[in-house]
């Protein structure tokens, strides 16, 4: 979920970075989504349940998060006692920084999600979900992100914010296969 590697350039220098965080270069996010077009299959992966519950106020904050990042695209993770496909419904929803700071990829920093992880793992949580907003896409999984979906049991929600009122839509990524799982507002 951090992102693809950091390269080395040819002429030694090192990947250049923002504050303490190293962003990729164009060449690993490309190697990425060329990564998850060759994964991408048409079959539906083996957890596809009906439906997530997640509450409207979590919802609500999802957006309010991801118009705050504009121009660049926003994301986090929301956490719950246990995955959608037991049952569990998102809990909580912690903001994260956006450090590629672009509108077409997002790049959570390493140290926060750390943070974020032990803290959602001392509080007995999961990771229910993991959020990014697309500033002028729909909301659905680019091969850039299914290359990098490495949270097998976590649902993937995406915001658009090309429509008003913004649209979240989630996802299930495993090995490659990419369904849509229907979200209920509770």
């Amino acid at each position: 979920m951090s992102g693809p590697a950091p390269r080395v350039r040819a002429t030694g220098e090192e990947p250049a970075a923002r504050g303490d965080a190293v962003v990729p270069e164009v060449d690993a996010w490309q190697a990425a989504a060329d990564g998850g077009a060759a994964r991408r299959v048409t079959m539906p992966p083996p957890f596809i349940p009906p439906l997530a519950r997640i509450p409207r106020a979590l919802l609500d904050e999802l957006v309010a998060w991801a118009r705050a990042g504009l121009p660049n695209e926003s994301c986090g993770i929301l956490a719950a006692a246990q995955v959608a496909e037991d049952g569990g419904i998102a809990t909580r929803f912690l903001p994260m920084t956006n450090t590629a700071a672009s509108p077409f990829r997002y790049l959570i920093d390493p140290e926060e999600q750390l943070r974020v992880m032990l803290a959602i793992d001392d509080a007995d949580e999961v990771v229910w979900g993991i959020f990014h907003s697309h500033v002028a896409s729909p909301p659905e999984p680019s091969m850039t992100d299914v290359g990098l979906a490495a949270y097998p049991d976590a649902l993937y929600l995406i915001g658009s914010l090309a429509s008003e009122p913004p649209v979240i839509r989630a996802w299930s990524i495993r090995d490659g296969a990419v369904a849509e799982i229907v979200l209920e507002p509770s």
